[in-house]
């Protein structure tokens, strides 16, 4: 599809750059046999890459005077160390997730706690989180380092609201604050990457707010789709297993929506299984359950509801970049949000 190879390139112009990049950091006296695979790691595995590239597509966006040229490539490098700090802060934030859900695998590989253990990945979350405000601060721009400072705390809020309401009766969990945790942990990088790009690329106040709300709204999409691949994706897509959400007792969307919108035997079962602290006690145990989760879900169109919501922030998001004025840049992120809502589980 010519539209995911427009993505792809984007990301890979950001991999070779990110690769200069670290290869120069691991020959700077960083010797640890574990920092420097994790270093490797994220050069030769990485992810989606999403944040990073929307991060130099807004710098690109905005202020356009005419198409493409020197001008763009230079936006680009101003905004590359930030873009850079962003992927590296997200990595960081995966790898105390991965903690705190006891996640066995990442990207179809061990996780940094199933290899290196708990301790240790502790350590390289700090360790990316420190390389990221190293890169961060060469933008030597003080509200960009600033407004991605805020993402740092914002995640970590994110990341203790979503823990706490696992220990709340699943019934009290609103559809609101489930975005307000999806704002946090998960809009907010995305935030942080279209701002700082917009600002980094010179744009005016108007259009730094409307790449803001893009980031916003996408970022909520992003998280709702995340919830919806956990449950329905293909592990050997997403590259871990299926239902760990339920397994973590998650309050998503889905369940919010399920325990309204469910007979009382499902919302009995549901208020039991989401009630426990417990984990399941066999892997045959866990596949039962969250087959009937995941059944639930599906029959008091629980799973519809959340594409369909999905797919408004999506729209909104488009909507946001509207306004700006015509360029390559504008057309991959409205590209994004297409991509994003095409991908969503049926």
């Amino acid at each position: 599809m010519k539209e995911e190879q427009q993505f792809q390139e984007e990301v890979g112009y950001f991999n070779r750059r990110l690769s200069e990049i670290l290869g120069a950091e691991m020959h700077e006296g960083r010797t640890n046999k574990i920092l420097h695979e994790v270093l490797n790691y994220l050069r030769e595995v990485g992810g989606k890459r999403l944040r990073p590239v929307l991060c130099l597509l807004s710098a690109e966006a905005v202020g356009v005077r005419g198409a493409g040229g020197a001008g763009s490539r230079e936006k680009r490098e101003k905004a590359l160390t930030t873009a850079v700090a962003i992927e590296l802060l997200h990595n960081a934030s995966l790898v105390h997730d991965d903690i705190i859900d006891e996640n066995s695998v990442r990207r179809k590989n061990p996780s940094s706690p199933a290899k290196y253990g708990e301790k240790q990945a502790i350590v390289i979350g700090d360790f990316l989180l420190g390389l990221s405000c190293e890169m961060l601060a060469r933008c030597g721009v003080p509200a960009v380092v600033g407004l991605v400072g805020s993402a740092i705390s914002d995640v970590a809020r994110g990341q203790y609201l979503e823990f706490s309401l696992r220990l709340k009766n699943p019934e009290e969990v609103t559809e609101q604050t489930y975005l307000e945790v999806a704002g946090l942990k998960t809009a907010s990088t995305f935030v942080a990457s279209t701002t700082a790009g917009a600002i980094l690329g010179g744009g005016s106040e108007a259009e730094v707010e409307s790449l803001r709300d893009y980031g916003r709204n996408l970022g909520v999409a992003f998280q709702i789709q995340d919830d919806l691949l956990d449950l329905c994706g293909d592990p050997a897509k997403t590259g871990k297993p299926s239902g760990l959400d339920i397994k973590n007792r998650e309050r998503t969307l889905l369940l919010v929506h399920a325990l309204n919108h469910s007979k009382p035997s499902e919302k009995a079962y549901l208020r039991e299984i989401f009630s426990s602290g417990s984990n399941f006690l066999s892997d045959s145990e866990a596949e039962l359950e969250i087959e009937r989760v995941r059944e639930i879900f599906l029959n008091t169109g629980s799973v519809d509801y959340a594409i369909r919501l999905s797919h408004d922030f999506l729209t909104a998001a488009r909507k946001s970049v509207a306004g700006l004025a015509d360029s390559e840049a504008k057309e991959k992120l409205e590209l994004v949000a297409g991509l994003a809502a095409r991908s969503s589980p049926k």
